[in-house]
C-alpha cells in the first residue's frame, strides 16, 4: 500500500484524508488517544481523566510504526490529526485505531479500518485480529459491523491498577 506523504491523498472523504504518520504528528496522535479514552473509557475511572503517555511516549510510538508497520492519520484540511491507526503488518494485528470525540459518527472510522485492512492485505495477511477491553461497547459494535467475531480467546492484564480482559476480534481479510 503506498501513502503518499503530506500534500497528497489516497482517500478522502468530507474534507478527511488519510497519510502516512511523521514525526511531528506525534504529540497530535496522543492528543486524539486522551480525547478518545476520556469518553469512550470511561470504565477505567480517574485514569482517563489525565493523559495516559508522555509526549515522549508518543514520540517512540511514531518511530516504532514505521515500515513494515503501518501507522495512518486522517488529518482535516489544514492537515490537525483527527484520527489515527496503526497495524503490525507481520502479525496481522490492527493495535490501535482513534477518532476524535467532536468527529465521531462522519465515517473516519470506517475509512482508517478499510484502510488499515488494505494495509494489512497488502503484506499478505488473510486474517485481521484485535483485542479491545470487554466493556468498550462501542468498539465492539464497530467492529462487529465491520465483520469482526471474538474467537475466544482473553487477554486479561493490570493497566495501571485497574484489572481489564480484552477479548480477542478476527476477521477474514
Amino acid at each position: 500500500m503506498s501513502l503518499p506523504h503530506r500534500g497528497g491523498s489516497e482517500a478522502s472523504f468530507s474534507g478527511i484524508r488519510l497519510r502516512r504518520a511523521e514525526s511531528g504528528d506525534a504529540q497530535a496522535i496522543g492528543a486524539v488517544f486522551d480525547a478518545s479514552v476520556r469518553t469512550g473509557w470511561a470504565y477505567l475511572g480517574e485514569l482517563v481523566r489525565r493523559p495516559m503517555f508522555s509526549g515522549e511516549d508518543w514520540e517512540k510510538f511514531v518511530a516504532d510504526h514505521a515500515p513494515p508497520n503501518v501507522l495512518l492519520v486522517a488529518a482535516d484540511e489544514s492537515d490537525r490529526v483527527v484520527g489515527y491507526t496503526a497495524v503490525h503488518s507481520e502479525d496481522g494485528e490492527l493495535f490501535r485505531l482513534f477518532v476524535a470525540p467532536h468527529y465521531s459518527g462522519r465515517g473516519i472510522g470506517r475509512m482508517l479500518l478499510s484502510a488499515a485492512h488494505e494495509a494489512l492485505r497488502s503484506a499478505g495477511c488473510r486474517e485481521a485480529f484485535l483485542f479491545t477491553e470487554e466493556r468498550n461497547e462501542r468498539a465492539l459494535d464497530v467492529y462487529a459491523r465491520a465483520g469482526y467475531r471474538t474467537d475466544g480467546t482473553i487477554r486479561e492484564s493490570d493497566f495501571r491498577g485497574t484489572a481489564i480482559r480484552e477479548l480477542r476480534l478476527v476477521k477474514l481479510l
